[in-house]
């Protein structure tokens, strides 16, 4: 009887010991946000946003403009151009260069991407004061169409403050997102959206950039482009060369990867584009699948089926195997994983071509996912135009 008692005092007080730990985590959560608010807050009113802000009216921008197609170096092309020295001058001298940690001659870079390019989607990895973010959305709204979604766990309160100073036609291409770039991307894929072009310029160590540009890469539309900030120092810089390395399909413009100096950790020369702390990356023409298993990320599905998939194919085929696994998940009470797999033998086809394969999902459920999985083993790598379409 005493060993019960025991047993339970003991049970009890851990109970309790377990309980007032969880609130103390959450009074200093709670305190630490109280105080990370109030310090955005002072940042705000010590530069003025209180007071209003300085921000120029919708202009006409110079810019270069070329067939991004056939660029071989976009980049070079630009800086080499009349018309990028009246657009970096206007980035010099436009007030939110003040609130920007990049250059004047960066922020004309991007830009001139942009209105060549002319992108539906573009993805800014870290917000800081939003003087970049407003760069981009002038070359989105000089486009006439275009969503830039900036993303910062930290900053939104600012950035809503300042960009509620902008002109209402700005306004139109920004959206805010209050999360880490991993929620961000789980998001965006929930939703289908594709970039033309993503900014990395959140966490600069080596595992959070590389995850950002991974991530870019995966649901990049081809002949997108990344731009990687801060390359000077390694985290960067080595998240992208390594990058590289496994995706063979895309290519740096620049050389700034090839050759570096192997003594210095941090290194202010490692960008060959001028005035600037880049690394340019660009997708291919169109997505490449090897003999590495490859998806285009999970797809919203309302059906308890799938019937396979289809594939457009940007090139006639050469001779090879196409190896096809399709991941169905309904999300329920109790949550079901099907996995359907098949291979289909490709001479030469080219456009559409359909790879059936039926899973059917028994149970109930609230929604399904569909994620196809591909191998390609063939001479030359396949190249589709778009993801695999689920039907």
């Amino acid at each position: 009887m005493k060993s019960r008692l025991q047993s339970a005092v003991s049970g009890g007080l851990s109970r309790a010991l377990r309980i007032a730990q969880l609130g103390a985590v959450r009074v200093t959560a709670s305190a630490t946000n109280s105080l990370q608010r109030k310090a955005r807050h002072l940042e705000a009113k010590l530069d003025g946003l209180d007071k209003g802000l300085a921000v120029l009216p919708i202009m006409d921008v110079a810019w270069p403009s070329l067939d991004l197609a056939r660029a071989n170096d976009p980049v070079k092309d630009i800086l080499t151009s009349r018309e990028f020295k009246a657009a970096t001058q206007f980035f010099e001298n436009n007030p939110a260069a003040q609130r920007s940690l990049v250059s004047g001659q960066a922020q004309a870079l991007l830009y001139s991407i942009i209105r060549n390019l002319r992108p539906d989607h573009v993805f800014e990895i870290g917000s800081y004061k939003a003087g970049t973010t407003e760069a981009l959305c002038r070359a989105l709204q000089a486009n006439g169409h275009g969503l830039l979604h900036t993303v910062d766990p930290f900053r939104a309160d600012y950035v809503a403050t300042t960009i509620a100073h902008w002109p209402t036609e700005l306004l139109r291409h920004v959206s805010i997102h209050s999360m880490s770039s991993m929620d961000f991307y789980m998001e965006m894929e929930r939703q289908s959206v594709r970039p033309g072009i993503v900014f990395v310029d959140g966490n600069h160590d080596y595992e959070f950039a590389l995850f950002d540009i991974g991530r870019a890469a995966k649901y990049m539309t081809p002949g997108g482009f990344i731009f990687v900030d801060n390359v000077a120092q390694p985290g960067p810089f080595f998240a992208a060369r390594d990058f590289l390395s496994a995706n063979p399909g895309w290519r740096e413009i620049g050389g700034s990867t090839g050759d570096y100096n192997a003594s210095l950790s941090f290194d202010r020369k490692r960008s060959v584009i001028p005035d600037t702390d880049f690394i340019v990356l660009r997708a291919p023409s169109a997505h490449v699948v090897g003999d590495r298993p490859t998806t285009f990320g999970r797809v919203r599905w309302w059906s308890p089926s799938v019937k396979g998939i289809e594939l457009q194919l940007d090139q006639p085929a050469a001779t090879g195997l196409l190896d096809v696994q399709i991941i169905l998940r309904g999300f329920g009470s109790q949550p079901v994983e099907m996995i359907g797999e098949t291979s289909l033998r490709l001479d030469g086809a080219s456009g559409s071509v359909t790879v059936p394969l039926e899973i059917t999902a028994q149970g109930q459920f609230t929604y399904f996912t569909v994620e196809p999985w591909l191998i390609w083993r063939g001479d030359q790598p396949l190249a589709v135009t778009v993801p695999p379409k689920p039907y």
